[in-house]
């Protein structure tokens, strides 16, 4: 029988007022209280959904008994707030992209939920558009071979759109098992993305088994890619317009427009299905989710040492971070700025 959920919320943002509206859009969840360190916030989300306002979230998690805990803060902190929500009775937590600022942290976020048998997800909600549900069958049945390169092509960030870019790389190609990456990266400004050190560009080769080779590249000059093509041994796939998909395979001597059909259920739907145990896991589970931490961090772990890495990745800290605090990357530009939250000095 399906049970009713008590949801809280960590992160009153834009990310917490669009789990809000999710979860309560739901029959089985109702959002009982949400936190946020600036009470404004926190009251402006409350007064919205008929919660309970709290600027302290240990307060609101022993309080309030929450079944589930959507936690959308910055990733600096996400870590910490998993761990207590895990220790304080949570059966699941759907924590926002990127998991966490470092492998380490997601390392510490799965030890936790698995020694309190809680269900972690990460929001990677590309995972159920149409497009790419559509784009993954037809790659596993074969519509164009075997699978052999795969082409992504982002800008802002690899920690903010690029863990998006990388997942739903994994994801269309069926989740195949990532064996090395090389990767390059440059930092001459003194980029961050929401308090947590940025690159200002990045490219990357990923080794998958069965010798498929993903390329991603971020915030580099023009003439770029055209990132939204996966070649296999017999035929191309690649997105059309208005969310179509387009096809040329041996079957057919001119692409083929495919129009995805309806996706039934998003990630919100799949996570109550899964706490009611009537589905075995979730395809944006925590497990999956470290597999992208681990090729963003192997990303910046190849720049770092200047050869590949061969996974799985050995290195907990995020070698970004290292090599900005060894002084391989010197700011040559300077005036810190974050591009998704501004400094103080970047709004006076």
């Amino acid at each position: 029988m399906s049970e009713s959920y008590r949801v809280g919320i960590i992160g009153c943002g834009g990310m917490g007022g669009s789990h809000a509206r999710h979860w309560t859009q739901k029959t089985q969840t109702d959002v009982a209280a949400v936190a946020d360190v600036d009470e404004r916030n926190a009251r402006k989300l409350a007064d919205e959904f008929g919660a309970k306002p709290y600027t302290d979230y240990e307060r609101m998690l022993s309080e309030e008994g929450c079944d589930i805990v959507s936690i959308t803060t910055w990733q600096n902190v996400r870590a910490e707030i998993t761990v207590k929500a895990a220790e304080a009775g949570a059966k699941g937590i759907l924590g926002e992209k990127p998991m966490a600022s470092s492998l380490g942290e997601a390392d510490r976020m799965l030890e936790s939920c698995a020694q309190h048998g809680v269900k972690l997800a990460i929001g990677h909600q590309r995972r159920f558009t149409p497009q790419n549900v559509e784009a993954r069958r037809l790659v596993r049945e074969g519509a164009i071979g075997t699978p052999t390169a795969m082409l992504r092509r982002d800008a802002h960030g690899l920690l903010n759109r690029g863990t998006h870019e990388l997942d739903e790389m994994m994801y269309v190609l069926g989740d195949p098992r990532p064996v090395w990456v090389i990767g390059q990266v440059t930092r001459r400004t003194d980029r961050w993305e929401r308090r947590v050190r940025c690159e200002d560009r990045c490219a990357a080769i990923i080794a998958f088994e069965g010798g498929i080779r993903g390329t991603y590249e971020s915030d580099l000059p023009d003439p770029g890619l055209q990132g939204d093509v996966i070649y296999g041994t017999e035929g191309i796939l690649k997105r059309g317009p208005d969310s179509t998909l387009v096809l040329l395979n041996r079957h057919s001597s001119d692409w083929q427009t495919i129009t995805p059909p309806p996706v039934e259920a998003d990630q919100y739907d799949e996570f109550i299905s899964w706490l009611d145990g009537r589905i075995e896991g979730h395809r944006s589970e925590g497990e999956t989710a470290r597999l992208t931490m681990e090729l963003m961090m192997a990303i910046y772990e190849s720049a770092r040492i200047r050869d590949a890495v061969e996974l799985p990745l050995l290195t907990g800290e995020n070698p970004l971070d290292l090599m900005v605090e060894e002084g391989d990357l010197p700011v040559e530009i300077h005036g810190r700025y974050d591009i998704r939250a501004p400094f103080p000095e970047q709004t006076n």
